[in-house]
C-alpha cells in the first residue's frame, strides 16, 4: 500500500513500506471490539460486542506490529482519509490522512465547524465508515441526534450489549491529528 508523501518524512527512512490495507478487517468478528479498544479508546468495546479477551488480546496485537501498520481507508468530504496505525518503536500513533479533495472539504466548512480534526458534517453515515472516521472528529460538543447514529452504527457491526453506553464512550475519548 502506498500513501504519496506519507513515508517520506520519517528519519531514519524506512528502507520498507510497512503500510498494510487492512480496510478488508472490518469483516472479521474480533475486528470492531478490537479497533474500538485500540484506536477509539473504548474500554467497553469487548463487553459491548461479547468478546472473549484471551481472543481480542490477540485480535489487538495484529494493530502493533512494528513491520505492519494497518491502513484503513474511508471516504470523506469527497476525497479520501487514511487512518493508519503507525507502530514504530519509539514513537507508535494514529495519524489521520486526507487527500486535497479531503481537505478542502474540511476547509469549506472551517468556519462553521471549528474544531482541529474532521468536523461533525463531514462524518460518513454508512456505520463501517462512520465508526472508523470518528476519531478523527475534532470538535468535542456532537451536534444533536450524533450518539443515535453512532449507538446505530454499533448495532449495524454487532454490538449488542451496553451499546448506548459505548456510544457515548466513543464520543467522550477522542484524540485526532490530521496531516
Amino acid at each position: 500500500m502506498h500513501i504519496p508523501g506519507y513515508l517520506e518524512g520519517f528519519r531514519p527512512p524506512l528502507t520498507t513500506s510497512p503500510l498494510v490495507d487492512a480496510t478488508g478487517w472490518v469483516d472479521d468478528e474480533l475486528f470492531w471490539p478490537a479497533f474500538l479498544l485500540r484506536v477509539g479508546m473504548a474500554r467497553s468495546a469487548p463487553e459491548a460486542f461479547g468478546a472473549d479477551l484471551a481472543d481480542l488480546d490477540v485480535y489487538v496485537d495484529d494493530f502493533d506490529r512494528p513491520d505492519e501498520w494497518p491502513v484503513f481507508t474511508v471516504p470523506i468530504g469527497g476525497g479520501t482519509m487514511h487512518l493508519v496505525v503507525c507502530n514504530l518503536p519509539d514513537d507508535s500513533g494514529i495519524t489521520w490522512l486526507l487527500d486535497a479533495e479531503a481537505q478542502a472539504g474540511v476547509r469549506r466548512l472551517a468556519a462553521e465547524d471549528a474544531g482541529p480534526g474532521l468536523p461533525w458534517a463531514l462524518l460518513p453515515l454508512e456505520p463501517v465508515h462512520l465508526l472508523t472516521a470518528l476519531p478523527a472528529v475534532g470538535d468535542h460538543e456532537a451536534p444533536d441526534g450524533v450518539p443515535g447514529l453512532v449507538a446505530e452504527a454499533l448495532r449495524a457491526v454487532g454490538a449488542t450489549a451496553m451499546v448506548e453506553e459505548l456510544a457515548e464512550e466513543l464520543l467522550r475519548h477522542r484524540a485526532c491529528v490530521l496531516l
